[in-house]
């Protein structure tokens, strides 16, 4: 079966994203997927099944696993206790490429970063020493979770005390054309959403007509190109709305919407009530 492409959408703002699950508000599933972005994964108690790639393996209490990009996999969490938690932590290839590197002292954390083309999986001892620092992150806000993360990369990268998935392990060979293609396309999203996103204009980069280009994103996401970027603005202006105090209209310019009533309906279907409603509640201290 071929892995969907999952979208990574890395808030404004940030080089990392980090998403904490309960069984209250869990990790709706993204079932057999592919994504470029590295992930560690820390699930805090009970039993499961890691699917990567061709290898499955069990784990009874809790898990901490790190991967690479580009290697399918199902996902990691279960529903055994209703005090279980899962932390998500993805960056992509540049936060190691681009910002790691500017610090000659992250060597080992580099190091680290390298081998987990292997899925590097933590031995209990340390996931359990580590367990705090995970449930920190809900806490904290974008400049202590970046701090945070390098100080778990920091002890891991310490340790030997982990397995390895694979002896070896060439991502790209999982790449098919179409998966990098779609690559292109959610990248290309993800640096212009705020301008006008002409389908005429992102096929003919890809060297495809059109209505081939429509075919191809339903095929490969199960959602017409419209309404992924759509929701894709939408999460972009709960981010602006959280982290500022800006007004609908400037929100609404910044995600790549000029039609006032149009991104009411859109920001509705996507979060089930109206930018002002949920501008109301944040003011009243309703929203977390």
């Amino acid at each position: 079966m071929k892995p969907i492409l999952e979208s990574i959408n890395v808030a404004v703002n940030t080089s990392i994203r980090i998403k904490t699950y309960t069984n209250d508000d869990h990790c709706e599933s993204a079932g057999w997927h592919i994504h470029p972005e590295y992930e560690l994964v820390y699930v805090k108690n009970g039993s499961g099944v890691l699917n990567i790639s061709s290898k499955k393996r069990m784990y009874s209490d809790g898990i901490l696993v790190f991967l690479a990009g580009s290697i399918p996999h199902a996902d990691f969490g279960n529903h055994d206790y209703p005090d279980n938690l899962e932390v998500v932590i993805q960056f992509k290839k540049d936060f190691l490429e681009e910002k790691l590197k500017m610090f000659p002292e992250l060597g080992k954390v580099k190091e680290l970063i390298k081998k987990s083309k292997q899925v590097l999986i933590f031995d209990p001892g340390l996931h359990k020493a580590l367990s705090h620092d995970f449930k920190k992150f809900v806490y904290l806000d974008n400049q202590g979770k970046l701090i945070n993360l390098l100080s778990i990369l920091d002890r891991i990268s310490r340790e030997d005390s982990y397995e390895t998935l694979f002896d070896t392990f060439t991502t790209d060979s999982f790449k098919s054309n179409d998966v990098k293609r779609l690559e292109e396309i959610f990248e290309y999203v993800n640096l212009n959403y705020a301008k006008d996103l002409a389908i005429g204009e992102i096929s003919s980069k890809l060297g495809l007509t059109p209505n081939s280009f429509c075919r191809f994103f339903k095929k490969m996401t199960q959602s017409t190109f419209t309404n992924f970027v759509n929701e894709f603005r939408i999460n972009k202006a709960l981010e602006f709305f959280n982290e500022s105090n800006a007004s609908i209209a400037e929100v609404m310019f910044r995600c790549g919407f000029n039609d006032p009533s149009y991104f009411s309906r859109q920001f509705k279907k996507y979060q089930g009530t109206s930018p002002n409603s949920y501008l109301k509640a944040k003011y009243r201290g309703l929203l977390i």
